[in-house]
């Protein structure tokens, strides 16, 4: 579970490395997987557009507290997204994802850039 200024890892290709959530969209004031939150960036990488202190939406892909599903994961990780209003759907940014994500989130956009391994 993520609550207001827990540090997540950046794990998209994007350029991000690391963040902080500055604020939970629900009324529970702390996220699960598959739930969206703001963040802001602390830290990225060499070649990257983004900018210490830009704010994304983001969607929650692993957490070091176990889900519902009894998965726990070794630390907090995101994917940075964006909203597109016409369609009331969130795409991500980069065009890839490092590492393994939960399969228990609800985006089918995140799940097809994920590297599918069994």
């Amino acid at each position: 579970m993520i609550t207001l200024l827990s540090k997540v890892k950046i794990i998209d290709n994007s350029g991000g490395v690391f963040g902080r959530c500055i604020k939970v969209y629900n009324k529970k004031k702390t996220a699960d997987i598959g739930e969206c939150i703001l963040i802001t960036i602390l830290k990225t990488s060499a070649d990257s557009k983004l900018k210490k202190g830009d704010k994304f939406k983001a969607i929650l892909v692993r957490t070091k507290k176990a889900d519902r599903n009894f998965l726990s994961w070794d630390d907090n990780a995101v994917v940075l997204v964006t909203k597109n209003v016409k369609f009331n759907e969130f795409s991500p940014i980069g065009s890839r994802i490092k590492g393994p994500i939960s399969w228990s989130i609800n985006h089918n956009k995140i799940l097809a850039i994920a590297k599918k391994e069994f």
